[in-house]
Parts: structure tokens; sequence; C-alpha cells
């Protein structure tokens, strides 16, 4: 607090003096660079808003922060703040940071450590301390030795704290989901890439201008994620499980490998997507990465979806298994065999290949497709 918003405990979670100073410095120069940000207003930014630099943005982060006060109780307020606040490195929560950082809980910390993370918050990619650790050391010392100014630490404690050493000792992170968010990485690469106007040289036939992309959307996606960005998903974790399972026990052969992705038919959204019966973190991912035929599983949607709905056939009605050919295009049965005339039900359950064509062009190319 003694950085961040040494009035918390006084003001109504907006700072106006601080809001007018920094309106004052952005007009000077014509740019949004400071905004003048209370905890309570930081906490609203962090849990309901972006952090988009426009003044829409932040008359919002206004209107939020004064009904935050109206709710919530300052102690109230300092704790989601505390648990919302990013610390880099994915960790979102002093609980979270403490644990990735020294693999223990905020309550096993010593005053050096706390205030040790408590530097990072103020600007998370260039107070990462795995990348520039002597600067969030400097700034941890700076913050103590604002506490003594404020009253709030005495100069012997002052001295001893900063002589402290900090020695991270890193958990290794658990990833719960892997095929999915190996998935969701990729596809936030492909909107960088095509944000950043990458596109095109990652896809030049120019080794040296490919390389040359690749490097600078490595670039961008790691300052994305260093920034604190939440990435939101339609990730359904029970269904995940029981996706993981099915697959494990259903081609539990050694030399079988399979995916499985499940898309919620109403919204459109990936619920689901496993990448392979003991998938490992950004291994090859057969889900997304193993493109092939879809054989048989595009009869349902070219073929029988439409015909139906087209003609109101019920799947009883009966249709032609025998051999066909059309000019030089002669499909068969897997059997080989001739079925004569069977039932959509049948033809359907037993994936029939010449009943399905007969279907499509009773249907029309255009219909089955749209």
């Amino acid at each position: 607090m003694v950085t961040e918003d040494q009035k918390f405990y006084d003001q109504a979670g907006v700072d106006l003096s601080g809001i007018s100073r920094a309106l004052l410095i952005n007009s000077q120069n014509k740019t949004i660079e400071q905004g003048g940000s209370t905890i309570t207003q930081q906490l609203a930014r962090n849990v309901y808003l972006s952090h988009d630099r426009t003044y829409n943005r932040k008359l919002s982060e206004l209107i939020y922060a004064y009904q935050i006060e109206r709710k919530k109780s300052k102690p109230e307020i300092m704790e989601l703040y505390l648990n919302a606040i990013y610390f880099s490195n994915g960790a979102y929560g002093i609980e979270a940071a403490s644990q990735y950082y020294f693999s223990k809980p905020t309550g096993e910390l010593t005053k050096a450590e706390l205030a040790f993370l408590a530097a990072i918050p103020n600007n998370p990619e260039y107070y990462n301390p795995l990348e520039h650790f002597d600067a969030t050391k400097k700034r941890q010392e700076r913050l103590l030795e604002q506490m003594v100014a404020n009253g709030a630490l005495e100069q012997a404690e002052y001295e001893k704290l900063i002589k402290s050493t900090i020695k991270l000792d890193l958990s290794t992170p658990v990833d719960l989901y892997p095929d999915y968010v190996t998935y969701v990485h990729q596809e936030l690469k492909k909107l960088v890439a095509s944000s950043e106007g990458l596109d095109k040289s990652l896809q030049s036939t120019d080794v040296a201008i490919r390389k040359n992309a690749e490097a600078e959307l490595d670039k961008k996606v790691k300052e994305l994620l260093n920034s604190g960005v939440t990435i939101h998903t339609a990730l359904d974790t029970k269904l995940q499980t029981q996706s993981k399972t099915a697959v494990q026990s259903k081609i539990g052969v050694n030399d079988i490998e399979g995916a499985l992705v499940v898309i919620q038919h109403h919204t459109h959204e990936l619920v689901s997507l496993i990448g392979g019966k003991d998938y490992k973190k950004n291994s090859f991912n057969r889900a997304y990465q193993s493109y092939r035929q879809p054989g048989s599983a595009i009869k349902p949607l070219l073929d029988y979806a439409p015909y139906l709905e087209e003609t109101d056939a019920g799947i009883n009605q009966l249709v032609s298994g025998a051999s066909y050919c059309s000019n030089s295009y002669c499909p068969k049965n897997y059997s080989g065999d001739s079925y004569g005339m069977v039932t959509l039900r049948t033809a359907f359950a037993q994936s029939y290949n010449t009943p399905a064509i007969r279907l499509f062009e009773k249907t029309g190319v255009e219909t089955s497709f749209k």
C-alpha cells in the first residue's frame, strides 16, 4: 500500500487527486500513460474489465470501484485484490505466487519474502523474478525503505530484511488438461500472428523470413502471457475427464492411438479435446494435428441428415444398396457385396457406401454441403 494506494482506508475507492494528476500528464503527452488507479479500481479492472488504455474503460473502472466500495468492506476488498492480482509466470493471487516461487503457503513466508512478492505486481513483466531477479530485489528494498519513511517499519528491521537472502524454490505446475491447453495456446498464437501481421511471413518459402517471423511471434506471445492476460475457454472439466477415460478404455491396445473432440452443438463451443491416449503437453496432438480423411464419419452430415431434412423420409424408407457406377466413378461397399434394397436405418447402421451415394445424389451437392 505504500506505493499502490496510501489512502486506501481513507478514500471511497477513487483518488480524485490521482486522477486529476493523470489527466494532466496524459493531456500534456497526448497519450494515455497514467491512470491514477486505487486498489479498488485495480480490483475492478482485474476482475470485471480489460486492460485497454481508453477513457471509456477508465470511466467503467470508476463506476465499478464505486459499487465495490458500497458493497464490500475494506478488508474484503483487500482480500479480493490480493487474490486477483497478477504475479507473473501464470500466478494469480498472493497464495498462488507463494506456492509457485517458494513452494510454501503465505503463512510460512518471511517478511523479506512477502516484500519480494509485493514487488512483482507493479510491472509483472519487468519484475519477473525468473528473468529480472535483481530488478525485483531492488524494488523489494525500495518498498521496505518506503515503509520506514511511512513509519510502518523500524530502521533496524529494515536493515535486517534487505540483507535477508531470497532463494526461489519453484514448484512444478501441474497441467490437469494438457490436451486442451495445448490447443488453446496454438489458437492464441494464430490470433497473435494475425493481429501482428505475421501470417504471410510464417508461410514464406524463404527459411530466413519464416524463422524471423516465428521468433517474433514467440516473443509477442511470451510478452502477452507475462502481462497477465486471461484466456477464457469453454472447457468442461467433467466432460474432459470422461473423454479421457473413454479413449483410454476403448482403445487400450498398445499400438493403437486415438483422439476425441466434443463441440457443444447449440453454442459451437469446444468443450472437450483429447489429443491421445496418454497425451503429454506440447507433444503431437492427434485431435488437431493429425490431418486425415473423415471417412464414413462424413455420412451423417453429408448424406443422411440433408436427405431426411429435405424429403421428410422415415428411417425405414428403402434405398438401394446394390452396386453403383456413374461414368468412371464406381465406389463399392466395404465388403464388396451388393445388398439390394435396405432401409435407411440398416444402411446407416452398417455404413454402406452405395446407399449413401444415392441419397447424396437425390439431395444434390449444393444442398448437402450447405
